[in-house]
C-alpha cells in the first residue's frame, strides 16, 4: 500500500511539473507575441511622428515664405505689412497711417509739441513703426 501512495504522489508531482512547464511555454509564446505587437505599434507611431514633423516643417516654411514678401506682384499689402504704421503730423497732432501711407489707422490726441524734439523731427518726416507692440508702446508713453 505504501508503494501505491508513493507512486500516486510521484505521479502527482510529475503532472504538476508538466502543467507548470506547459504554462511557462504558453506564457513565453504569449510574451513574444505581445512583444512583436508592441514593436509594430512603435514602428507605426514613429512613422506617424515623422509624418507630423514633416507637415510642421512645411507649415513653418510656408509661414516664412509669407513673411519674407512685403508686397505681392499686384501691389496688395500682405499680413505682415498690415502691422506696420507711419506716424505723421497733421494740424499739430500725431496721426497714424498704415504702411501704404494712405490708409488712415487712427487719429490721436497727442500734440507734436508735447513730444521730444528728436521725435517731433522724425514724425514730421513720417516715422515708421514696426508692429502693433511698438505702436501701442508709443501710444501708451505719449498719450495723456
Amino acid at each position: 500500500m505504501a508503494k501505491k501512495i508513493l507512486a500516486g504522489c510521484l505521479a502527482a508531482v510529475i503532472l504538476i511539473g508538466l502543467a507548470w512547464y506547459a504554462g511557462f511555454l504558453h506564457s513565453d509564446k504569449q510574451a513574444k507575441r505581445e512583444q512583436s505587437e508592441l514593436w509594430q505599434e512603435l514602428r507605426s507611431l514613429a512613422g506617424r511622428i515623422e509624418a507630423q514633423e514633416e507637415q510642421q516643417a512645411e507649415a513653418r516654411q510656408l509661414q516664412e515664405e509669407r513673411t519674407e514678401a512685403s508686397v505681392d506682384p499686384d501691389g496688395v499689402v500682405n499680413e505682415q505689412d498690415s502691422h506696420e504704421y507711419y506716424l505723421v503730423e497733421e494740424d499739430g497732432r500725431v496721426t497714424i497711417y498704415r504702411i501704404d501711407r494712405e490708409t488712415l489707422f487712427e487719429y490721436t490726441g497727442i500734440t507734436t509739441e508735447s513730444l521730444p524734439e528728436q521725435l517731433q523731427e522724425e514724425i514730421s518726416h513720417g516715422k515708421r513703426i514696426s508692429g502693433e507692440k511698438e505702436l501701442y508702446d508709443f501710444l501708451e508713453n505719449y498719450s495723456s
